[in-house]
């Protein structure tokens, strides 16, 4: 919260701008680096705050609280609480970002054959910004919004910890794509210094986000030097999926029991809870419904 500053509210999310934003804006008036690049950067916040609201409104929909959204240079980014482990709400709050750019560049598509001069500069800015935001974010590079709807498709079984696992993996060897692209010749300029931090993004918040799942699905990792070790932890796992706290199915009053037994058991809300969180459950052997 320390690197931004609040700039107001919309639709009750507060909106914040990274202090670097302001600096490299200020760095592109010193160089002169032409009308058009001054142009791109203006249009490109509108842009990036509407992908961004994509997201926020579609996660509120779902009951999600959003906590703000921070223009920072390589973007946006809308903080949310705990998204819950469903591959179709995943796929909708991810899909609704690039949806609202390919929406934004069909809506400005017709400005660019109506104008002319510095109208039709900007009108075609515009789309062609959305255009790339929209692609690019579609890559499969988790955490990106490509990334996410790999995960959620992977994780539609409920093995949402397997699915992080190997949308992280896709995820970095996207990442050293990046890096690799930037070593070809004849890269753009604004190119070149974008996707090696784009690449470090990746690959960093990929891996925070994979110890969390890890630790919700009560496994902890030990770290030597570059190997990570997952280390079961029965202790960090929470108490409602338990094996010792899964309950026992009623047992009926037999002939030589007259009272009624006290009821128990998961209700079907719980166990789609627990489905959701922990995959799908199975039976005991003996048929009986009672989840493994």
């Amino acid at each position: 919260m320390s690197d931004s500053f609040r700039i107001g509210r919309l639709f009750g999310i507060t909106i914040r701008v990274h202090y670097l934003v302001v600096v490299l804006l200020g760095l592109m008036l010193l160089l002169n680096l032409g009308r058009l690049a001054v142009v791109a950067y203006l249009l490109l916040c509108p842009i990036v705050l509407l992908h961004e609201l994509g997201h926020s409104l579609v996660a509120r929909r779902f009951g999600i609280e959003v906590i703000d959204i921070t223009f920072w240079p390589l973007g946006g980014m809308a903080r949310m609480r705990q998204i819950p482990e469903d591959s179709r709400i995943e796929g909708l709050i991810a899909i609704a970002g690039p949806a609202v750019n390919f929406a934004l560049a069909l809506l400005a598509a017709p400005f660019t054959l109506l104008t002319g001069g510095i109208l039709w500069e900007i009108a075609m800015t515009f789309v062609v910004i959305n255009l790339l935001m929209g692609g690019f974010n579609l890559i499969p590079a988790f955490p990106m919004d490509g990334g996410r709807l790999l995960r959620a498709w992977l994780g539609r079984r409920g093995d949402w910890l397997a699915a992080t696992e190997r949308a992280v993996r896709v995820g970095r060897t996207m990442a050293v794509g990046m890096f690799v692209v930037t070593l070809l010749p004849g890269q753009p300029f604004f190119l070149s210094p974008m996707l090696p931090l784009i690449a470090m993004f990746v690959w960093w918040t990929g891996r925070q986000e994979l110890l969390a799942v890890r630790l919700r699905h009560g496994q902890r990792t030990i770290n030597i030097g570059p190997f990570t070790f997952v280390v079961p932890d029965a202790e960090s796992e929470p108490r409602d999926v338990r094996a010792r706290d899964v309950p026992r199915p009623p047992a009926h009053p037999g002939p030589d029991r007259g009272r009624p037994t006290t009821p128990g058991g998961f209700s079907p809300e719980e166990l789609r809870r627990l489905e959701r969180f922990r995959g799908r459950l199975g039976q005991f052997p003996g048929g009986d419904g009672a989840p493994r």
